[in-house]
């Protein structure tokens, strides 16, 4: 019985966060009401507040939503035989899914609230995904799988860098593709993995 409850609460939240995500695409995060992601869920405004008590609740779902995800991805490569070829193809899945205008437009509007608003910069401080792979390039470097140009720290900046600007160029460049977003990281990777 808990678990169908369980699954449930987490069936009726992504139902709320993908209205979320339509109603920032649509109108912008700071036009976005409340009562505007009730009734893109088709759900009360009371029922809403059972699950998010405002907006930056439901920030904070989206970048611990992010991080789970990223989390699992990046735990793939901790004993990954071929580490640079797995990391290609998980990079290549993040800018796919960040080039889609919809989570792009959600990923850059929490941004600039968050440089305006000191409560959404602390959620935003939430996300793990540089610490993640440096933890993952960092354990490949020790076990010897992988030789590092440079620290972990900085191989991670970096190729967390690549996929936003990979991303955002997805979008705005008709000439950039996905497919040579994927051909230059691979060459990338190559000065960074050595």
């Amino acid at each position: 019985m808990k678990k169908t409850n369980t699954d449930l609460i987490i069936k009726q939240q992504n139902r709320i966060l993908k209205a979320a995500k339509n109603c920032f695409f649509n109108n912008g995060l700071t036009k976005t009401t409340m009562r505007d992601i009730a009734t893109e869920a088709d759900i009360s405004l009371g029922n809403i507040y059972r699950y998010f008590k405002n907006k930056n609740s439901l920030i904070r779902a989206f970048i611990e939503k992010d991080n789970q995800e990223i989390d699992e991805a990046f735990a793939l490569l901790d004993d990954a035989k071929n580490f640079k070829t797995l990391l290609q193809y998980i990079v290549k899945e993040f800018i796919a899914e960040l080039a889609n205008k919809a989570d792009l437009c959600v990923y850059l509007e929490i941004l600039v609230l968050g440089i305006r608003d000191n409560e959404v910069l602390n959620l935003l401080n939430l996300d793990k995904s540089e610490q993640l792979l440096k933890n993952s390039l960092q354990k490949a470097s020790k076990e010897q799988r992988i030789n590092l140009a440079t620290s972990a720290e900085l191989t991670a900046l970096s190729i967390m860098g690549f996929i936003e600007k990979a991303a955002v160029k997805c979008i705005t460049d008709p000439k950039y593709t996905l497919r040579k977003a994927n051909k230059q990281f691979k060459k990338y990777l190559n000065l960074l993995i050595i």
